[in-house]
Order: C-alpha cells, then structure tokens, then sequence
C-alpha cells in the first residue's frame, strides 16, 4: 500500500486487516515504493497517485510488468492517469467500505467470501 498521508493510510491498512488480508507498508515515499514493488511477493497494490508531490505511475510500470495488480486510491479522482494505467480501479477519498472490498476482492479475484477463511490468510500477502 503506498499512501503519503499516515492517517489515511492506517485507516486503508486496519480496513484490509478487517477483510482478513495482511497489507504490507505503507510507503510514502516514491523511491520506497519502487522499491517495494521491486523486491516484495506481492498479490495487490493500493496506490495513491501522488506520493509527496511525484505520480505514483513509475510504481504501475513495475507492478504492471510483475503481473501484480494494483488500483488507485487517491484524492485526485479527475488526475490524468497514462493510458497503460486507465483499466485499473480507481476510489477516490474519502472511500466507502463497501465499495472498497468490492473493487479489492475483484482486483485479487476473490469471491464474496470475505473475510478469508483462516486456512488461505496465511498465503495471501499484501
């Protein structure tokens, strides 16, 4: 997860617990991220699209040719997002929960189910 805003971050994490998933992060910072996408086992990614005043888009290329799939939560709903990104989801802030766990289980293509029965939350990171 990859937010500038700890408050909102922490909101977006404690969210995801609920659901039963374990989020990893957040970062705040470009580079981090970067990294993060780089070097971690990934199933999702909750973007923010600006990151202390830089576009978050360097973090989809990585993503994107991992195969990890990602979506944006962002402040900016009417941002200019490049095209190679315009199919990924995005919530604008402040997000409904409902709406949250909907476009979360279909980006990891998990079922109504939620949460997770105990057995699979040890293999799903995040």
């Amino acid at each position: 997860m990859c937010d500038d805003n700890l408050l909102i971050a922490d909101v977006v994490a404690e969210f995801l617990r609920e659901c039963g998933l374990e989020p990893m992060g957040p970062v705040g910072r470009l580079e981090s991220a970067m990294q993060m996408a780089r070097q971690r086992a990934l199933d999702g990614a909750i973007l923010d699209i600006d990151l202390n005043g830089r576009p978050c888009f360097p973090v989809c290329a990585i993503l994107s040719g991992r195969r990890i799939p990602f979506m944006f939560l962002t402040g900016y709903p009417n941002a200019a997002i490049p095209i190679e990104y315009r199919w990924a989801a995005l919530i604008a802030k402040p997000f409904e929960p409902n709406e949250m766990k909907e476009v979360v289980a279909d980006m990891l293509g998990l079922s109504e189910g939620w949460p997770l029965p105990e057995h699979l939350r040890s293999i799903v990171r995040h």
